[in-house]
C-alpha cells in the first residue's frame, strides 16, 4: 500500500500545480519550474507502476 500513498501524494501535488498554472498568477519563470515539477511527478507516477506487481483489485461497490 505504501506505493498506493506514493501515488496519490504526487497526484495531489500535480493537481495542485496544475492550479496555480491555471490561474495565470505566477510568473513565466515560476511556471516553467512548476510544470518542470509536474512532468517529474508524472514520471515518477510511471515509473512506480511500470514496476508494480501487475496486480489488479476491483473493489466492492
Amino acid at each position: 500500500m505504501a506505493k498506493d500513498r506514493d501515488i496519490d501524494e504526487r497526484i495531489e501535488r500535480v493537481e495542485e500545480i496544475i492550479q496555480q498554472l491555471e490561474s495565470g498568477e505566477v510568473d513565466s519563470g515560476t511556471a516553467e519550474q512548476l510544470f518542470e515539477e509536474g512532468q517529474r511527478k508524472l514520471d515518477e507516477v510511471r515509473e512506480i507502476l511500470d514496476h508494480g506487481d501487475a496486480e489488479i483489485v476491483e473493489l466492492p461497490e
